[in-house]
């Protein structure tokens, strides 16, 4: 699997819990300064209320596609309106500075 298929993979395993979702990749892999064993980062973004069940949901679905691809996926889930209070925190600055929305 390429980089660009594990990518739609991703993305299309968030999408079909939540059409609605936002699905953004930083971290070293959106940098480009990835080395072969580095995680994905991705940020999930979504209207729906999220709580732990939810959370849980979402990285089960994702786990699959974990095992299959070798891959390590490390996903942070937060609700669109609670993302956009934490602006003034460097994780928010990094994502949108140096993030790639799929």
């Amino acid at each position: 699997m390429t980089d660009a298929e594990f990518l739609q993979a991703v993305k299309r395993s968030v999408l079909e819990i939540d059409p609605q979702a936002e699905v953004w990749l930083f971290g070293s892999r959106a940098r480009g300064d990835a080395r072969p064993d580095s995680d994905w980062d991705f940020l999930v973004l979504t209207e729906r209320p999220v709580n732990r069940q939810f959370k849980y949901f979402v990285w089960d679905h994702l786990y699959g596609l974990e095992l299959t691809s070798g891959q390590l996926i490390s996903t942070l889930i937060h609700q669109k309106e609670e993302w956009e209070d934490l602006e003034v925190t460097d994780l928010y600055q990094n994502v949108k500075d140096e993030g790639r929305r799929l």
